[in-house]
């Protein structure tokens, strides 16, 4: 009976289509990223968003229950959120569970960037580190359909979970990693370079 059990066991997690290490046959553990949707978040979107990177990324995706932005983020001046003040929001509601948490709101964001104390901006994630946000308030402008829109808003969140894997900006044109500048750059291209693309192969994130 201990064999019969052993041997279901096994077949198990034959069956499982998780990949498994050439040499020991030892199933390797995914990258887990969670996604947080903070309140008023489509959907929706937000499945499609978690269905676009689990064909992009080696790893467990898994959604977590929505919760409302934090009051103490909101920069009212500008009626912006401020990025970094949800990153550290992100990072405590994680606590190390996950390997990676993905913040999404609606709401416009902004942060710090050089003479600019409120530049608004698409996205901001650690590099590298544990949390990264993504806005749709951008994104969403000059649509042509909902699929441009879902595809914008995926290549967004591989772009700042690139950063929290240790990937800067690249200056290779058309990498997913190349910096916005204040442009709407998301439909210059939808993978990384040949240079983003092998770190993150060889980490063990990126599907071949």
């Amino acid at each position: 009976m201990r064999y019969s059990l052993f041997y279901i066991f096994l077949l198990l997690f034959s069956c499982s289509g998780e990949p498994r290490d050439k040499v020991t046959g030892i199933i390797k553990v995914q990258h887990s990223i969670a996604i947080l949707p903070f309140a008023a978040t489509d959907k929706k979107m937000i499945r499609e968003i978690q269905s676009g990177l689990e064909k992009r990324l080696h790893a467990s995706i898994i959604l977590l229950e929505e919760k409302p932005v934090p009051g103490s983020a909101f920069y009212k001046p500008r009626q912006r959120y401020v990025a970094d003040s949800l990153l550290v929001f992100l990072k405590q509601c994680n606590a190390g569970g996950y390997g990676k948490i993905l913040g999404i709101t609606p709401k416009d964001i902004s942060t710090t960037k050089k003479s600019h104390g409120n530049w608004g901006i698409m996205g901001l994630g650690y590099c590298p580190g544990e949390a990264c946000v993504i806005s749709s308030f951008r994104p969403i402008k000059k649509i042509r359909n909902r699929e441009h829109f879902i595809n914008r808003m995926v290549i967004l969140a591989m772009h700042e979970l690139g950063h929290t894997y240790s990937l800067p900006h690249c200056p290779n044109d058309p990498c997913i990693m190349k910096d916005a500048g204040g442009e709407m750059n998301l439909d210059n291209g939808e993978t990384y370079c040949n240079k983003c693309s092998n770190f993150l192969k060889q980490s063990g994130i990126l599907r071949g």
